[in-house]
């Protein structure tokens, strides 16, 4: 059991390739004389695919506890869609400290070219009973906030997501934000390939921006602090002179967003609760620019919205971080074969959650069996890319000969 659980540990931990765990046995055999017996990779994914099916529960299971429920989406290469939805017991929320993902147990994991509101509602019914739900965690995509509205449940926004509306509706329209922000790209465009290169800001994203623009202002005051320094050659400091008009701009978001992630980090690791929402508050204190002003009343409504959802004394988890790391190993994993699409591969995830121990291997190798991979697939997995592919030549051909 322990080469199996090794195996599962390699792919789902180490992010490892199936073939590749086969290689490292083999070398393992070969230069530390070892009489391990070397799995081929087919043997390895269905172990993984097993230990995924082990980790999903009968509707019983959550009539003992208050629930939370984590929901998100992915997109991979093709047209469709995969729903993830993971439950953690409400009282592990309540702890002062991140979620790991031996928290989660996975809820909902299903494939459809589409999910509409009603879809994942209805998902959800069919596992839990609605009074076991305590409360639901998501980005703000439509779908899934009017999914949980349809289950008359209390969705609480992602921190992140939040985070990102707050940034985006104080600087979108913002004149200064807009010319320092147009002044890179030129830069950048200008400058990539020349002989200056080293100074050249880094890009900025196109998708979700307004998540990600510490770079951008961790960059123009590393730049500030070298001109006023003098440590920059000649030609680097005529072409850095477009930050002088935007200097008091630059350094006053810097920080702004320097507290906004202490806050983050603050409200992703020890939860949301009254007091901890005083001490985010508390950072902002010593700023007073028109900005940061704004932010810290977008900031005061948010908080006044969780707390009015929180039960009192209670901390609430406000992140749903954890499912995006999900996501994120997962893809890892399956990099190499984005022209299947989404197929039953997605068990990855399940196999990453909850407690993996020798004893809990043994019984799902000994228990699970093909047949049920292959029930689990035909129930949650449409017809991937890769096979709606290979009809299309199969068709190819008969039209042919």
């Amino acid at each position: 059991m322990s080469v199996i659980q090794l195996c599962i540990t390699l792919v789902t931990t180490a992010g490892i390739s199936f073939r590749s765990v086969s290689k490292i046995f083999i070398n393992l055999n070969i230069y530390l004389n070892l009489n391990f017996g070397a799995p081929t990779h087919t043997t390895v994914l269905n172990w993984t695919k097993k230990q995924g099916i082990s980790h999903f529960r009968d509707n019983e299971f959550y009539g003992e506890v208050k629930w939370v429920l984590i929901a998100d989406e992915s997109v991979q290469f093709g047209n469709k869609k995969l729903l993830l939805v993971v439950a953690v017991p409400e009282h592990r929320c309540n702890q002062e400290n991140a979620l790991s993902y031996k928290d989660l147990t996975p809820f909902v994991l299903k494939v459809s070219e589409s999910w509409k509101s009603e879809d994942i509602a209805l998902q959800i019914r069919q596992h839990i009973s609605l009074e076991q739900i305590a409360y639901c965690i998501s980005d703000n995509g439509r779908n899934l906030t009017l999914a949980f509205k349809l289950l008359n449940c209390k969705h609480i926004i992602d921190i992140n997501h939040k985070f990102s509306l707050i940034i985006q509706s104080v600087f979108e329209n913002n004149s200064h934000f807009n010319d320092y922000t147009k002044a890179l790209a030129l830069f950048r465009a200008q400058k990539s390939m020349s002989k200056i290169a080293r100074i050249v800001s880094p890009n900025q994203r196109v998708m979700s921006r307004f998540m990600n623009l510490m770079p951008l202002f961790k960059w123009g005051v590393k730049m500030i602090t070298l001109l006023d320094n003098n440590q920059l050659t000649v030609e680097e400091r005529i072409a850095l002179s477009f930050l002088e008009p935007h200097r008091v701009f630059i350094l006053d978001t810097y920080q702004l967003l320097l507290r906004l992630n202490n806050i983050q980090q603050l409200l992703k690791n020890k939860g949301f609760n009254d007091k901890n929402a005083k001490e985010a508050l508390s950072l902002f204190s010593d700023m007073n620019s028109d900005n940061s002003l704004k932010i810290r009343e977008l900031l005061t409504d948010y908080f006044t919205d969780l707390s009015d959802k929180a039960k009192e004394g209670k901390t609430i988890c406000c992140s749903s971080d954890i499912i995006e790391s999900c996501f994120g190993r997962y893809k890892e994993i399956v990099k190499g074969n984005k022209s299947v699409g989404i197929s039953d591969l997605c068990l990855c995830i399940a196999a990453m959650l909850g407690e993996n121990n020798l004893d809990k291997t043994k019984y799902t190798m000994e228990t699970i069996k093909i047949k049920q991979l292959k029930e689990w697939k035909t129930k949650n997995i449409s017809k991937t890319l890769f096979a709606e592919k290979r009809e299309l030549n199969k068709m190819l051909n008969e039209v042919i000969c």
